[in-house]
């Protein structure tokens, strides 16, 4: 590996961390109501892109390095859903907010059975959280079933 690509791998994971340490003043967490989303995503060099649907509002932003998280938003301003695909391990505490208690003692049981985790879901009565990854490579979605608009279902989303 060259010096200078472990400079842009180095400044990739960089992007990504700040971006989920941002997340809180950028983007709204799951369940909570949108926040200020102007300024972040030109402050780490993202693209950032809103495009208004039916029955709720979905707003991406994309580093330069490809990776992704995409708030899906009711009409009264609630994060029912949201997204990643990332390069680095997405700080799932930021984007799950107030759920994210519940899925890591849900993970952290999981990984009590040993063995290499590259995926988990986390489905309780309300929140269901699917995520996997491996080097290089995170995914995942999480939504509430509570929040979900009327008419608006999981499939619609192109989850499950």
């Amino acid at each position: 590996m060259t010096s200078s690509s472990r400079t842009r791998r180095g400044r990739h994971a960089w992007l990504v961390t700040l971006l989920c340490a941002h997340a809180a003043t950028a983007w709204a967490a799951l369940g909570e109501t949108q926040a200020s989303v102007e300024r972040e995503g030109t402050q780490l060099g993202a693209r950032r892109s809103v495009a208004a649907m039916m029955r709720y509002t979905v707003q991406e932003l994309q580093l330069p390095d490809g990776s992704r998280v995409v708030q899906y938003l009711a009409g009264n301003g609630r994060v029912f859903a949201l997204r990643w695909n990332t390069r680095s391990k997405p700080d799932l505490s930021v984007l799950l907010g107030s759920a994210f208690p519940g899925y890591a003692s849900a993970a952290q049981a999981a990984a009590q059975h040993g063995g290499i985790q590259r995926q988990f879901r986390h489905d309780d009565s309300d929140v269901v959280v699917q995520s996997s990854g491996h080097l290089q490579a995170y995914v995942g979605y999480a939504y509430r079933r509570s929040l979900l608009p009327p008419g608006v279902s999981v499939a619609s989303l192109g989850w499950e």
